[in-house]
């Protein structure tokens, strides 16, 4: 023991990994941030119905949304009289501020009302509960590579460095060299490699229960999402325990392995390639995320979670049919990989033995080096990975409208998005000078690629969406979600931004996944913008930055419908929900409202916010952003506008005629 843990350095490698693990464990994010962000809003909601869906949980959730809708219109019937001159100052705060308090709930009830709509699908075995906790202990499908890493590098050198140091040999020679002191060694890994098992998941445990509870244990499994089509009865705390089970059993079927193929080979380092290979080859080669759980060996107990879900399908958003992405093990193929792998186990000890109480055991040389190649070959298959490094864009941000997404224009050329044919979304590129049209994207597989009608342009860059589809398999078609940038000068392409939108793993190392929270945000993206370190993308009601080295995902804004959206590089502009449009600052990711300007309607231009003046019967003005001051530019009422050059094209309200000014000019002609 003292030369395991002390002259070869065991005991340093564990407290390392302990040290590690723990840091990486503060860094866990939520399955679901937007619970974490409005945790006294969920929770006040979530003791109202939690435990068994009822009847009074439907009725409850029936008036709550009414409620809900109710107040919304209540507040824009109040801001419309407002702004109108039809109640005062002090009216308007005293019907509005109770409603605004009754509105700030409305998020904790979104998230509860998610919840709801899964529940009322199988309401016996899917009860209300708070997830994160659970859903962070247990709904994931992740190597713990360092924990391979770990038992690779506590269990090779117990054999591999006798073999190395030619002691092998002479502890043949004494008493107790063979069989006593192998079934020592053996029992004093596999003690260690047990204890370290159970350790871990002792602090995986207490980790979520102190981070974010774990409260109602006896709940059915099913009552996570991740586990929604499987048959298994088992509550969230017995899915726990097997769960550790199955991975000190695939912990301990991983360390007799590398003791066998180290009396086998008798090298440290083949010995690690090979077992590296024999755990990741597997893990990232068979497509169907099931057929890694009917494979005997250590990896399916290494994952363990998938031996609990059901058979999954996925509805492709191209093709509209259903694959099949997880097929349920079933009890009998379960009981058949456990026997198997017992029995590998088994054939395992008696080569250990036989191969470690036979002096003539040596190895040919010729096969040593044959093995050698081939294990080096397997080695730098298990290490290729394709990851995509985004390169920085040295160009300023350019000034952007939400309403301008699917257009540009300068002096010299037009961009526009053409739709006429729904199945084959074109962007086409005009050049002013010499009129020539184009398409500026070759799209050679167009059955298997589908490009967004938005797009951002900087100078001479033009930045659009796509999805392609790769069909891996029969079961299973992965997604890639891209944002590529083409260069007007030269219509060359470059990838700046890919995301793996399929739920799989998306690099080697499998750090990160895809999850359904952020995979269902990348389909709902309206608008996206950039500047030189993030690009940003706008949903429904959220605007969310993405780093283009790393990748790393935040939300920045909350937002209600998008009806304007501006960004000039430094700053974003929106409207909230009493029409003021807003200014967020990226650096300092600070907010000002811009009181005296309330519309519904604006655009970004130059140092100026045109916009439809709300509080002057929607008459056109601007509004200087250097000295703050705002000017009318009509006397008549205009339904909408658009900029075209130093030109304002609008629509009276009256007539529904167009009519054109310039922008230093007040009047208006037709």
């Amino acid at each position: 023991m003292k030369k395991m843990f002390f002259l070869q350095k065991h005991l340093l490698f564990i407290l390392l990994y302990l040290i590690f693990s723990l840091f990486l464990f503060f860094l866990d994010k939520p399955v679901n941030p937007d619970v974490e962000m409005n945790a006294a809003l969920y929770s006040s909601y979530l003791q109202q119905v939690k435990g068994r869906y009822t009847e009074q949980t439907e009725e409850f959730f029936m008036k709550e949304a009414i409620k809900i809708s109710n107040a919304k219109v209540a507040l824009q019937n109040a801001i419309d009289d407002y702004y109108d001159g039809e109640i005062e100052e002090g009216e308007f705060l005293a019907a509005s501020s109770p409603l605004e308090q009754l509105l700030k709930k409305e998020i904790g009830f979104q998230l509860v009302y998610d919840q709801f709509t899964y529940i009322r699908e199988h309401p016996a075995d899917r009860y209300f509960l708070y997830r994160n906790g659970w859903d962070g202990l247990l709904s994931n499908e992740k190597l713990d590579l360092l924990w391979v890493l770990l038992v690779l590098q506590l269990v090779t050198p117990m054999f591999c460095f006798e073999y190395e140091s030619g002691m092998d040999k002479l502890l043949l020679t004494v008493r107790k060299g063979n069989f006593h002191h192998t079934i020592c060694k053996i029992s004093l890994t596999l003690l260690t490699i047990s204890l370290l098992s159970l350790l871990m998941s002792g602090m995986r445990y207490a980790f979520y229960q102190l981070k974010y509870g774990l409260e109602n244990g006896g709940y059915p499994l099913q009552s996570l999402s991740y586990f929604s089509t499987s048959t298994r009865d088992f509550t969230l705390f017995e899915a726990f325990l097997l769960m550790a089970f199955g991975k000190l059993f695939g912990s301990l079927i991983l360390a007799l392995l590398i003791l066998f193929l180290s009396v086998c080979l008798k090298r440290y380092t083949i010995t690690m390639f090979f077992c590296t290979g024999v755990i990741l080859l597997p893990y990232y080669a068979l497509h169907l995320e099931s057929s890694k759980y009917v494979l005997p060996g250590p990896l399916g107990f290494l994952l363990s979670s998938g031996y609990l879900r059901g058979t999954e399908y996925e509805r492709d958003s191209f093709t509209d049919q259903l694959t099949m992405v997880f097929k349920e093990v079933s009890f009998t193929t379960f009981m058949t990989v456990f026997g198997a792998t017992l029995l590998l186990c088994f054939i395992m000890l008696v080569v250990i033995f036989i191969r470690r109480s036979n002096t003539c055991s040596a190895v040919n040389s010729r096969w040593r080096g044959k093995s050698l190649i081939l294990f080096m070959v397997l080695g730098m298959v298990v290490l290729l990975s394709s990851s995509c490094a985004s390169n920085q864009n040295s160009e300023a941000s350019a000034s952007y409208n939400f309403s301008t997404r699917h257009s540009f224009e300068n002096k010299s050329y037009s961009i526009n998005v053409d739709e006429t044919d729904l199945d084959n979304t074109r962007i086409v590129f005009e050049d002013k000078q010499t009129g020539e049209q184009r398409d500026i994207i070759r799209n050679a597989m167009s059955s298997l690629t589908e490009i967004q009608n938005i797009i951002y342009c900087n100078g001479t860059h033009i930045y659009y969406i796509k999805y392609d589809l790769e069909e891996k398999s029969k079961f299973v078609i992965k997604k890639r979600f891209f944002v590529i940038e083409l260069d007007i000068k030269t219509f060359s392409e470059r990838i700046i931004f890919e995301k793996n939108v399929s739920g799989g793993k998306d690099n080697l190392l499998g750090l990160n996944n895809a999850n359904l929270y952020d995979t269902a945000f990348f389909f709902s993206i309206q608008a996206f913008f950039l500047d030189e370190q993030n690009i940003y993308f706008a949903g429904s009601d959220e605007i969310r930055s993405v780093n283009r080295v790393t990748g790393v995902m935040e939300v920045i804004l909350r937002i209600p419908i998008i009806s304007s959206l501006a960004f000039d590089g430094n700053t974003i502009y929106y409207i909230n929900s009493k029409l003021q449009v807003v200014r967020y600052d990226i650096k300092r990711a600070s907010e000002t409202v811009i009181s005296d300007l309330v519309t519904r309607s604006f655009l970004l231009s130059d140092n100026d916010l045109i916009y439809i003046n709300r509080k002057d019967h929607q008459k056109l003005y601007t509004f200087s952003l250097l000295d703050t001051v705002s000017r009318k530019l009509t006397e008549l009422p205009v339904l909408s506008f658009r900029c075209e050059g130093q030109k304002i094209i609008y629509m009276d309200n009256g007539s529904l005629k167009e009519h054109e000014l310039n922008r230093t000019e007040t009047g208006n002609r037709q």
